[in-house]
Formats: structure tokens, C-alpha cells, sequence
């Protein structure tokens, strides 16, 4: 069994997976923002409006934020 002080941040290894994170969650999770509140961390508005799941305009977003390129050969 692994003891509590080795126990891996749950945060850090998100982060090391490419996790982003709207800037406000904590408001949210703390319970001082309603869900619709919460800005989203592909469009940046409150609510969400980005394009529909698996468009080319949708994976433009993700590959934004996270600084990534399509189409030069992979």
C-alpha cells in the first residue's frame, strides 16, 4: 500500500497529461460560480459556444491551445 506522502499530485499529473483548466474553476468547484458561469477554456466565453464536437473548426480550438500544427506531415 502507498502512503499518503507518496501518493502522486493528482493535479501535477494532469498537468504532465496536457490538462488545461478554466480559469474559473476553483469559483466553480468552491461553489461561488453556477456552471453557466464558467468560462470555457477552448472559446473563452461563458457559456461555451464553441463549434460542434469534431469539426474542423472545433479541432482548430484544441490545437490552439495547446500550440499545435496540422498539416505539415505528421
Amino acid at each position: 500500500m502507498t502512503s499518503p506522502a507518496a501518493a502522486p499530485d493528482p493535479a501535477a499529473l494532469l498537468a504532465a497529461l496536457g490538462a488545461v483548466w478554466s480559469p474559473d474553476f476553483d469559483a466553480y468547484a468552491s461553489g461561488q460560480l453556477d456552471a453557466s458561469q464558467v468560462r470555457c477554456v477552448l472559446c473563452g466565453h461563458a457559456p461555451c459556444d464553441c463549434p460542434p464536437f469534431g469539426t474542423s473548426e472545433y479541432f482548430a480550438l484544441t490545437d490552439r491551445l495547446h500550440g499545435r500544427t496540422r498539416g505539415g506531415g505528421a
